[in-house]
């Protein structure tokens, strides 16, 4: 009798060990990002090939080099409110993030606000992703933000879920997004940030135009920006609902203008050099800073130029700062 006593408890033992390799299991497939993408994320794909990198700016930082791409699949559209929601209620669930209260200091003054931090096995633990119903106080200048700048997502702390301020903003493109935010949900679903080259190659269309539009030129019918003077304001200025305007060639819409879009590099003036393939910069430099692409609603027209360069610190994203997504093929 105490014989098969053990045989069951030995079997028993074994059912609940495996069920917890079971359980480590799920949540290595979580880390390796075994998760569908929120599923109004339409990839297209962008063919192989070799292109010309680089013009003219206003900083000559971009030299003209020649670089081949493998291809590779890119979201259509900026990540919008609605996804990013998705992707936190998931997050939250699996402990990938948490809400805490910060102090936060704008022109305005100082006052707290909650945001979205990184947790458990997320990448950048601690690091902020997104503020939340966020208004920016004011602008750099002082003047009070349009009403249609702020973070559109909210914290609901009685049934533990986030929501839409707005249902209005649902396709609305997520901003107050940090570069932390932004390669934490790629990473969540396992595709990633695209590389400066891949941005550039995509938002060219195939045909090597200056702006990223269905025919290269710009103009008010065909992007979201806020004309030619640089660092002129325009309070009634703020980003619009995703593919308000047409798509380029291959089919990617709001390349130029709407939001900042973050790229997974490292900004390095230096980096690129010519007849290079798939270039990717991962090495961190002094100050760490992240590029970003194609203008924004609140910037002028030189900064949508295909080939425009800029960059900023991992940790800044307000309300023109947000991202799309790509995939290996």
């Amino acid at each position: 009798m105490k014989l098969n006593r053990l045989f069951f408890l030995l079997i028993t033992i074994n059912i609940l060990f495996s069920c917890s390799k079971d359980d480590e299991s799920s949540n290595t497939n979580l880390e390796a990002g075994n998760k569908n993408l929120p599923s109004t994320i339409i990839l297209k794909d962008i063919p192989a090939g070799t292109f010309t990198m680089g013009g003219n700016t206003r900083d000559d930082d971009a030299p003209e080099i020649s670089v081949t791409m493998s291809a590779f699949k890119m979201s259509e559209k900026e990540i919008t409110n609605k996804e990013y929601l998705e992707f936190l209620n998931s997050a939250y669930l699996d402990s990938w993030i948490e809400v805490v209260e910060e102090e936060i200091m704008d022109p305005c003054g100082k006052y707290s606000e909650y945001v979205i931090k990184g947790l458990g096995n997320a990448p950048n633990v601690g690091k902020i992703y997104l503020q939340l119903g966020e208004t920016g106080g004011c602008t750099s200048n002082g003047e009070k933000e349009h009403i249609d700048n702020k973070s559109w997502i909210s914290f609901n702390f009685s049934n533990k879920k986030f929501e839409l301020i707005d249902s209005g903003k649902t396709n609305f493109p997520v901003n107050w997004v940090k570069w932390y935010g932004a390669y934490a949900f790629a990473k969540y679903y396992g595709v990633n940030l695209p590389s400066e080259a891949q941005w550039e190659y995509a938002s060219r269309g195939g045909q090597q135009l200056e702006y990223p539009t269905d025919d290269g030129t710009l103009s008010y019918s065909k992007a979201n920006y806020n004309g030619d003077i640089p660092a002129v304001y325009n309070p009634n200025g703020h980003s619009l609902e995703v593919g308000s305007y047409s798509s380029n060639p291959y089919g990617l819409y709001d390349m130029g203008g709407n939001v900042w879009e973050w790229c997974v590099d490292y900004y390095s003036k230096d980096f690129y050099t010519d007849n290079s393939k798939d270039p990717v910069n991962a090495t961190a430099t002094s100050d760490n800073k992240r590029v970003r692409r194609g203008g924004s609603w609140n910037y002028h027209s030189a900064t949508l130029l295909t080939y425009s360069r800029a960059a900023d610190f991992e940790n800044r994203g307000n309300n023109h700062f947000g991202f799309r997504i790509v995939k290996s093929n």
